[in-house]
């Protein structure tokens, strides 16, 4: 760290003028700055940056904490200023000083301020990193209150801030190039277009090859072995439905179906790929793509208004059309395009040329720019980089029909139909409606952080003259919603961040938004987030006190049946969605069903019945250690009448549902009823162990021998970490699954194969292959039931598949407690994204990437003995979105029974939705209205019986026991809670009953960094995780691990959540922790 200390004195000018102080003040540690001197510096920084700047380096000058300049250098690196890291490290490189390009810059400044909108190449900008999100914020600011002049002024000061100079410059370039501004670019710098040279290339070796014409393409390695060919210019070939009939018609645009007719189709596969002319100067674009194959030549682009391809290859160019900012390109192709069978085709296509800056989004040129996106293919809009024109198919126009006139509505269609494209026609709709000097703010809503972020990418692509702002539960910004209401068009999150800021009075009703966009509204029942909302409105819709209510809009592909029976059953289900929704009217595609047909794909099924009686021998060995620990909970269970009663009632079956749901029972009470420790261990680990074999009595009948060997081996893991602390109850538990799994290893010597996973297999290989033999590029999605099945199947076709050249990956949910093998969202997004790409072929799936998350188009939908209700199977199948797909269903009696059910509710409910557009709609408003308002007396119930729980709440004293071990832990006194939601310990005694480990997958909530797990020193149970805030580790403790006990009666209870402890707890900032902490 001495080049920091002696460079940052060489440099300390440029590090003050380039370093906002603000950025690093809470990164750096409490050891260096105190929380008062903290204080101190943010009230002087809102003053004068530079000088809070100054104060933050004599500080670190007279600092005896060692270890300061790495601590600096990480703050450095934690708020994102890379090009000062490179200074204060090493020698920067040769090359122009900054000045330069500064100056450069503000020679032209009058010209950028009178032409350029800060806030339309902020997103740019921050996508490259050149600009940070607190800077956007910023600017956006002054925007909205001097206007972009005097923002623009800001975005001058902050742009070389943060990166090198040359790579902000052309940055910031490249971003007047995205806003059109050509003239701009040619005028700053009259050698950027001919020395860009293809684009930059910043990774990997480049190798050269030439197209048959002899234009030049480079190719690019890059350290994930993908490579990206760097061209001027793209256009992107279209999908197989290029060549449904209908032209559009110029005199109503809105009934386009697609921009592209040609007289008679061909194949992708023998769709020419398109090549950049070296004469071509004027793009405003890069891509990357794959290696051309031999199969295709060159394309010439030209920019025209409108271009014909003859049988001779000649162009010619039509200049009546009027039509702007199109691409028109001429083919002149060998090999796969018979030159004696050549056809004539009209090409008027209107292709996107709006640089992606999300990374995760493959720009490979044998998808569309839309082929991300719910794998839905959208229809063939004219899309300009200015103003992207969204143009919708006719069955998509009624869709948004009810919607777009103002009501509230429910959009029901297919998976793959494009409801999507729907409603970001609705939003547009919707904010071009707005009077003079009225705010309209559309809230985005979808039920997962992916596929929120997916939505945010679309909204900001696709309505770019539009604020759109993302605001996610890992960020500390969910809290305060309202801070981005003025600044904002279109916001997007996950619905329960918008009930924490209603219940916080961060956002003071709905009515601050005018529409709220619900995805997956399916969902919006019982407790679920959306109902919370829903339920929200219509009180407010009821009491009348709230004016102007925002309109709801919901897209589902199945709105569900319920458990109904008949069709008049489901009728009454839908009513009750519709109800709590505020929604009188089903949006649905009545009129254009044929055309709808003609672009939603059906996938053929097909059931393969299991054999049964798979792994007998290894499912007998299991089943019998089952039965001595169930003989092991006969003695200490015998004295407790709750117990006993309950062993009585034990289900026979042990691979059933509710067994599981005994199991977990008989845990509960257990806590609860049994005072003496050690007995009330003994009854919770056979419990646990229970919970383990009935899992691997599943994994028996799907999987191999070896993959429940090693389900085993990875349960067992954490208890044989623990081993010396382990009393001779659980030793004896711990030696019999032990013995089971040299048991099991002996029988799976005999045992190798399992026949349903061979069927498996060879079904997709075959599948696979001769999908690969005629040039195609299969996916084939797997579903399974758990996650542990999920993993060992991946692992087991991973291998068997690797001989074949297929390679095969899992999708499964995030963790759903501390430390279990949940993926992140960063995992989940790199797996879609390598099989969108084709590196894996296969994707063995949990019920996750049925929905909620956007699975890429694929043509094999498998499902491994797996069945979900009719919403599930409706998912399901509709991933399948290729045409000439196959939905095979791989399922033993049980689940193909089950199949049969879900398929009878589907077509049920599709009855269902075609009798409600029948009846009379004064009579279906009558039926809604009253089921609103029983709606509205259970809420008014259970507000007054939250209202009397939380005044039941004791103030007196109580002590938290470990539910494992009850050794005693912490009593209330030392137990805070921050932000209504986190539970701090700050009993100093508390770390001395404490071991703490790495965690397995370090995260951020709500801007807080969770790095560690804490467990009981005693026993191992996981108590709860260590966050870091402000440098200062705190502990967070979950209630599920733990025993409240009263100190007055000494009355047990077991809570699953903090909100059911029967005693207050008082609130408190963190600030106020922090002080605890250091005291």
């Amino acid at each position: 760290m001495e080049n920091i200390e002696a460079n940052l004195k060489r440099y300390r000018d440029l590090v003050v003028s380039h370093l906002k102080a603000t950025d690093i003040i809470l990164k750096l540690p409490v050891g260096i700055i105190t929380i008062a001197k903290r204080i101190e510096l943010s009230q002087l920084a809102a003053t004068s940056q530079a000088q809070a700047t100054e104060n933050i380096l004599d500080i670190l000058d007279k600092s005896t904490e060692p270890g300061k300049w790495q601590a600096f250098s990480e703050a450095l690196h934690s708020a994102d200023y890379p090009y000062l890291l490179e200074i204060l490290k090493s020698t920067p490189k040769s090359g122009k000083h900054e000045d330069y390009y500064l100056k450069l810059i503000h020679v032209f400044a009058n010209e950028l301020q009178k032409c350029v909108v800060p806030m339309h190449i902020l997103p740019y900008l921050l996508s490259k990193s050149v600009i940070s999100q607190g800077d956007v914020q910023e600017i956006t600011t002054r925007q909205l209150n001097v206007g972009p002049q005097l923002a623009f002024l800001l975005l001058l000061d902050l742009l070389p801030r943060r990166q090198r100079p040359e790579i902000w410059y052309r940055h910031f370039l490249e971003g007047l190039l995205e806003q059109g501004h050509e003239d701009l670019v040619q005028e700053i710098d009259p050698d950027y277009f001919s020395t860009q040279n293809l684009g930059p290339i910043t990774e990997g070796k480049v190798k050269q090859g030439y197209t048959s014409s002899g234009a030049s393409w480079a190719v690019c390695h890059s350290d994930r072995e993908e490579m990206e060919c760097v061209m001027e210019d793209i256009v992107e070939p279209e999908h197989d439905s290029m060549g449904d009939q209908g032209a559009p018609s110029p005199s109503n645009p809105e009934s386009c179906d697609m921009m592209y007719q040609p007289e008679e189709t061909y194949d992708q596969e023998s769709s020419p790929i398109v090549s950049s002319s070296s004469s071509l100067t004027s793009s405003k674009r890069q891509a990357s793509y794959c290696e051309p194959c031999d199969s295709f030549t060159q394309m010439k682009v030209v920019h025209s208004r409108d271009f014909r391809i003859a049988k001779d290859g000649s162009g010619e160019i039509d200049t009546t059309n009027k039509m702007d900012n199109q691409i028109k390109f001429d083919i002149t192709s060998t090999n796969k395009l018979d030159m004696q069978s050549e056809k004539k085709m009209v090409y008027t296509p209107n292709v996107s040329v709006e640089h992606n800056s999300d990374e995760s989004e493959d720009e490979n040129f044998m998808t569309s720019d839309y082929d991300d996106e719910e794998g839905e293919e959208p229809p063939k809009e004219k899309i300009t980089r200015q103003d992207p024109l969204l143009q919708l198919r006719n069955y998509q126009i009624e869709l948004a029909k009810i919607a777009v006139g103002g009501e509230n509505t429910i959009i029901c269609a297919p998976t793959g139909s494009g409801k999507t494209w729907v409603a970001l026609h609705i939003i547009k709709k919707h904010l071009e409606a707005k009077r003079p000097r009225e705010k309209r703010t559309v809230a985005f809503m979808a039920k997962t952080n992916p596929l929120i972020k997916q939505q945010y990418r679309r909204c900001t692509k696709y309505l770019p003259q539009y604020r759109t702002s993302l605001v996610t539960g890992d960020t500390e910004e969910s809290t305060h919603l309202d801070a981005f209401l003025p600044v904002s068009d279109i916001l997007c999150f996950t619905p329960q961040i918008l009930v924490n800021n209603l219940e916080s009075k961060s956002v003071k009703s709905l009515s601050e938004f005018t529409l709220l966009i619900v995805d997956e509204c399916h969902h919006t029942k019982k407790e679920d987030a959306y109902n919370k909302l829903m339920r929200k409105y219509l009180m407010d819709l009821e009491r009348k006190n709230i004016k102007n209510l925002p309109q709801v809009v919901g897209l589902t592909a199945s709105v569900g049946a319920g458990k109904s029976s008949t069709v008049d059953e489901a009728v009454n289900y839908i009513l009750g969605i519709m109800a709590n929704m505020d929604v009188y009217k089903l949006s649905t595609v009545q009129k254009y069903r044929e055309e709808l047909e003609k672009h939603v794909s059906v996938p053929k099924e097909v059931v393969i019945p299991m054999v049964t009686g798979v792994n007998g021998e290894s499912q007998g060995m299991i089943e019998d250690i089952m039965m001595k620990i169930e003989e092991e909970l006969q003695d200490p269970c015998l004295f407790e009448p709750a117990l006993n009663l309950l062993l009585s009632d034990k289900p026979s079956d042990y691979k059933a549902q509710n067994y599981m749901q005994w199991v977990r029972t008989l845990e509960k009470t257990t806590s609860t009823v049994v005072t003496d420790p050690n007995t009330a261990r003994h009854i919770l680990a056979c419990a646990r162990y229970l919970v383990i074999l009935s899992a691997a009595l599943e994994m028996n009948s799907l999987l191999t021998v070896q993959d429940v060997m090693t389900f085993f081996s990875t349960s067992l893991k954490p208890i044989s970490q623990h081993q010396e602390k382990q009393t001779e109850e659980e030793k004896k538990l711990f030696q019999l699954l032990k013995g089971l799994l040299q048991d099991l290893n002996r029988c799976h010597r005999n045992n190798a194969h399992n026949p349903n996973l061979v069927k498996m297999r060879d079904t997709l290989e075959e599948m696979l292959l001769a999908e690969i033999k005629e040039r195609k590029s299969p996916r084939a999605l797997v579903f399974v039931k758990t996650r542990a099945t999920c993993l060992a199947l991946a692992r087991f076709m991973g291998k068997e598949m690797a001989k074949k050249g297929i390679k095969v990956h899992y999708l499964t949910g995030k963790s759903a407690k501390e430390g279990d093998d949940g993926m992140t969202e960063a995992e989940q997004t790199d797996a879609l994204n390598k099989f969108e790409q084709g590196h894996y072929l296969v994707l063995v799936s949990t019920s996750v990437g049925s929905e909620g998350i956007d699975i890429p188009d694929c043509n094999i939908v498998l499902s491994y003995d797996y069945a979900g209700n009719e919403i599930t199977k409706i998912q399901m199948t509709g991933r399948g979105r290729q045409k000439n797909s196959t939905k095979i269903a791989l399922a033993s009696e049980t689940v193909i029974k089950q199949e049969t059910v879900s398929a009878y509710r589907a077509a049920m409910m599709y009855k269902a939705i075609d009798k409600l557009k029948l009846m009379n709609e004064h009579e279906n408003c009558g039926k809604i209205r009253e089921i609103q308002r029983e709606q509205l007396i259970k809420q008014e119930i259970r507000e007054k019986n939250a209202q009397k729980k939380e005044s039941m709440k004791k103030e007196g004293d109580f002590t938290l026991q470990c539910i494992k071990c009850s050794v005693p832990v912490v009593s209330n006194d030392y137990i805070k809670c921050v932000k209504n939601s986190h539970h701090v310990v700050t009993d100093k005694k508390f770390f001395d009953k404490i071991e703490e480990k790495s965690h397995p997958k370090p995260k951020k909530i709500e801007g807080i960094e969770v790095k560690k797990m804490i467990f009981c020193k005693n026993c191992g149970q996981e108590w709860g995780i260590y966050f870091e805030y402000c440098t200062v580790e705190l502990p967070i403790i979950q209630i599920r691990s733990f025993k409240v006990i009263s100190s007055d009666d000494g009355e047990v209870v077991t809570p699953k959540k903090w909100k059911d402890v029967p005693f207050q707890i008082p609130n408190c900032e963190f600030s106020e922790v922090l002080t605890l902490h250091q005291e």
